[in-house]
């Protein structure tokens, strides 16, 4: 069988939601399709007891964390598109064609759909846009009824086609457990050419936890990851906010070392010699060195 969308679902200690997305994937999507369940170091057995069903797949790695758990199932992945999902989400019926109809676009990279909070479902995130020197998110507030592009979209629901996927090298490696895979997957596809678009008729329910489970180890770990996406796709000019913003942290001197002894460096070179768009011209673009918009999201979620 042909398979057109192959969903990868990174799972680490979900208990019962990772069965609840699982089942609702199942619910909502047509028969060309499959789900890949990487269990990323689980120790509840959640994905053990999953049903058993000839379109889910599942393997086993070793806290990767989300950015190299997603890169490891879609390696095995057959769909010519990839979405990748959070595993404790709740999608709508009739979710793939809206996220897949504007893919058909060479122009358009990445599509994904309104967040919202599984037991607030007032509580919205239209996309996200970065908010301050020190490479903040902050959610985004609806802009209209039909697709469109915005800075970055929530890696929680997720899609893109194979071919770009793997143009890009998929998610960035380097990214350490968790935090900030998902904007810099979308920085990179802004740099190539490439447009993120949100979908608004596509509503997608999402459960937040706090604090994050096991996955975020420390805070050197998240501020890690600031320093590299800046690091890798920032110009001199944000690069120096984003540093003078966290250097008198407690964790900078461990978290920039990280940085520097790794690949960091080449992967901008990497970057930089595919490059379409500047950061200055993405902030430019949607105005991001401006205040930002009032969020339809509670602060502390961004």
């Amino acid at each position: 069988m042909t398979v057109l969308v192959s969903v990868v679902v990174p799972s680490h200690n979900e208990g019962v939601y990772v069965g609840l997305t699982v089942d609702n994937l199942l619910a909502t999507m047509p028969s060309d399709s499959e789900i890949v369940v990487v269990d990323d170091g689980s120790t509840d057995g959640s994905v053990d007891v999953l049903p058993h069903h000839p379109r889910v797949t599942t393997m086993r790695t070793q806290s990767l964390g989300p950015a190299r758990a997603r890169n490891a199932g879609a390696e095995i992945a057959q769909g010519s598109v990839l979405l990748f999902s959070d595993a404790h989400i709740e999608a709508p019926a009739g979710w793939v064609e809206p996220l897949l109809e504007p893919l058909s676009s060479p122009d358009v990279g990445a599509t994904g759909p309104v967040l919202s909070d599984m037991f607030v479902r007032e509580a919205k995130g239209h996309g996200l846009r970065f908010c301050d020197a020190g490479s903040s998110l902050a959610w985004l507030p609806r802009a209209g009824p039909n697709p469109y592009p915005v800075p970055a979209l929530a890696g929680f629901f997720l899609a893109m086609r194979r071919e770009v996927f793997e143009e890009l090298g998929g998610f960035d490696p380097g990214m350490l457990i968790y935090g900030m895979e998902d904007p810099e997957i979308c920085l990179h596809l802004w740099s190539r050419g490439y447009e993120c678009v949100l979908v608004p008729s596509v509503d997608v329910a999402h459960l937040y936890r706090r604090p994050i489970p096991d996955y975020q180890l420390e805070w050197e770990t998240g501020l890690h990851n600031i320093l590299r996406l800046g690091t890798v796709h920032f110009g001199s000019k944000r690069l120096t906010e984003v540093i003078r913003r966290h250097r008198s942290d407690p964790a900078f001197a461990v978290a920039a070392r990280r940085v520097l002894t790794g690949d960091a460096a080449v992967r901008r070179l990497e970057i930089e010699a595919n490059r379409v768009h500047t950061d200055e011209w993405l902030f430019d673009r949607f105005g991001m060195d401006e205040e930002p918009p009032p969020s339809t999201w509670y602060d502390e979620q961004a």
